[in-house]
């Protein structure tokens, strides 16, 4: 075999694998990640993981690290305005209650200490807290903006994590319901109107 065809070979392979791995995850959750079912969802031996990524491990890590699925590097507008704070924070909330896979893996990064999601949620943490601190300077804040906003954030997570797990209502809300996704962002809206 050529050494082109050995590259290529072993560029599916890895590809294989590092889908099953979100297969695995969508589908089964985080405590299914384990290689028999990688390699049965992938078709491929279980010797390959160990030989392309070191362990099952090197291949999780592997996948979050080439997956940026909360955009954390993300730049900092120049100018953010309240507007731009609700932007954020309903798009954070749309973009977890429409993927499966940010709530796995929001799921996965509270349930177990892996080093990999431990520095992504730092990176996302430090970049959301250049936003706040930049809208806090830029708009003369005044009061204590940011545990309101850090509870925002953490209600919309819970909320749309709870949706996928219990798939009821928490206080009469049911985010699986567009009526009361609505609610919740203009909720949100009057929230950050309240900020002086």
């Amino acid at each position: 075999m050529t050494k082109n065809k050995k590259t290529q070979k072993s560029l599916i392979t890895k590809s294989k694998l590092l889908n099953a791995v979100e297969s695995v995850l969508i589908n089964k959750g985080f405590t299914e990640l384990k290689a028999n079912p990688i390699c049965e969802i992938s078709n491929v031996d279980k010797k390959l993981i160990y030989f392309h990524f070191g362990d099952l491990k090197g291949l999780q890590t592997e996948y979050l690290l080439r997956n940026d699925f909360w955009q954390s590097q993300r730049e900092v507008p120049e100018e953010i305005t309240k507007g731009t704070v609700k932007d954020m924070l309903t798009d954070q909330f749309t973009s977890i209650y429409e993927k499966d896979l940010l709530k796995r893996l929001l799921i996965w990064e509270l349930s177990e200490e892996n080093e990999t999601l431990k520095k992504i949620a730092q990176d996302r943490l430090e970049n959301t807290n250049k936003m706040v601190d930049k809208f806090i300077d830029q708009q003369d804040v005044k009061m204590d903006a940011s545990p309101l906003l850090a509870l925002t954030i953490g209600g919309l997570y819970y909320l749309s994590i709870r949706s996928a797990e219990k798939g009821n209502t928490f206080y009469g809300i049911d985010i699986n319901k567009k009526s009361d996704r609505k609610r919740m962002v203009n909720t949100i809206t009057r929230l950050i109107k309240q900020i002086k």
